[in-house]
């Protein structure tokens, strides 16, 4: 076990690495480039800023699909990450030059880059690990991927509150973390299924989408279930994110840097609660986790939009409804590891990348509209609905729901 964990690690890290790469740029523009634009058009950077992560995901995600499918994706990573150092360095010329184009230019490029990355990175957990690992694998992951998150969005606080020499620590932050994401990638060794052989075909997203969703129906029963309560997740998860940089200084009075603390408590705990759920799953899927985190979630949530709580209550609170959060999301990513057999995985993660990042592209209208037609709390409520549909339509549809959910009592019985 220790052997597999080692072997892993390198995996981890370069994806804490990409994850805090991508959380920083996006967050120093939501809390720098705010100030570039006329009064009024703050809500419009975070939403083109969401926007412009995304739509990479959306528009490519089935050619991200095919290359994990077609090329040893060990090489397809090392790539990737050396790319990145040309898009951090479009990035610092953006910040020195304070123009919002140069800068979401490069928030696009990083979202281009993202979308590449994460099919293979998944699939090489359980070619690193085996099927064994996949539950706590795909944890481990969630989790180095929401300490990233953490450490990214409170670092971007900081550096956004510095006013001597900014550029300088930006540009020094940003080139670190990319070149330390190059070594580690190189450091990453799986015994990789060889590559299939595909007569490349014309892709475009949406006879992707209908192709994969007919597939899904076919060879993977409850598939297309698992995508979409993935996908509402993603969508509730980019709610609050967006939701924070607004509800935090301006309803709550908190600086930059109380923001980016608040942000980075939401990610740390959504990845402890990822954590959690693998340790309680081992090496099963255990769906019982969905209704069990999602009760908790709800409570946290309408808690935090009829109460209105302040200072240390709100931390609390959503750091108690990222927690269990984090508990109902891993047992979705980990069913898909073990229902999705052998080179196929890589077009599933596609799939449900590409759903995923559809979602979270509603989810900035949903916002811009919410937030510009009533209030920062009142995102809280939308969130909580959506989370109620979720919950309750994956507590019903999920096969083996009851089975699991009496098994996991037995655990905290013990």
């Amino acid at each position: 076990m220790k052997k597999n964990k080692n072997k892993l690690f390198p995996l981890y890290l370069t994806n804490f690495l990409g994850v805090f790469d991508d959380n920083l740029l996006k967050s120093l523009i939501s809390f720098i480039s705010i100030y570039w634009v006329a009064q009024g058009y703050e809500s419009l950077v975070i939403m083109m800023a969401t926007a412009f992560m995304v739509v990479p995901f959306i528009l490519l995600s089935p050619y991200a699909g095919f290359i994990s499918k077609t090329l040893l994706k060990q090489k397809v990573v090392v790539l990737l990450k050396s790319c990145e150092i040309f898009i951090m360095l479009i990035a610092i010329v953006g910040f020195w030059l304070e123009s919002i184009v140069i800068v979401l230019s490069a928030m696009f490029l990083m979202g281009l880059q993202s979308t590449f990355f994460s099919p293979a990175k998944f699939a090489l957990v359980r070619d690193i690990g085996g099927e064994a690992k996949s539950s706590i694998g795909t944890g481990t992951i969630e989790m180095t991927t929401f300490i990233g998150v953490l450490i990214g969005t409170f670092i971007a606080g900081i550096l956004s509150d510095i006013g001597t020499n900014r550029i300088i620590w930006i540009g020094g932050m940003f080139l670190l973390v990319t070149i330390s994401g190059l070594i580690s990638a190189l450091k990453i060794k799986a015994i990789e299924p060889k590559p299939l052989t595909v007569r490349i075909k014309p892709l475009n997203f949406i006879n992707f989408i209908r192709r994969k969703y007919n597939w899904s129906k076919k060879s993977v029963p409850g598939l297309n279930l698992v995508v979409l309560g993935l996908s509402l997740f993603w969508m509730i998860a980019s709610l609050i994110q967006m939701n924070l940089l607004i509800h935090c200084p301006l309803t709550l009075g908190f600086s930059n840097t109380q923001t980016g603390i608040i942000m980075a408590l939401v990610a740390v705990s959504i990845g402890a609660g990822s954590y959690f759920s693998g340790l309680i799953a081992g090496n099963k899927v255990e769906v019982g986790l969905i209704p069990l985190g999602g009760a908790g979630f709800l409570i946290s949530i309408f808690a935090i939009f009829f109460l209105n709580p302040q200072g240390v209550w709100f931390a609390i609170s959503i750091m108690l409804a990222a927690f269990t959060g984090g508990l109902m999301k891993t047992p979705l990513n980990a069913w898909m590891q073990v229902k999705v057999k052998g080179r196929k995985l890589a077009d599933g993660i596609a799939y449900n990348n590409m759903i995923n990042f559809i979602f979270i592209l509603l989810s900035a209208l949903i916002f811009g509209m919410a937030e510009t037609l009533y209030s920062s709390l009142f995102v809280f409520l939308i969130v909580g609905i959506i989370a109620l549909f979720m919950v309750v339509l994956l507590t019903l549809k999920i096969k083996g729901m009851s089975q699991s959910i009496k098994s996991i009592l037995k655990v905290f019985n013990r």
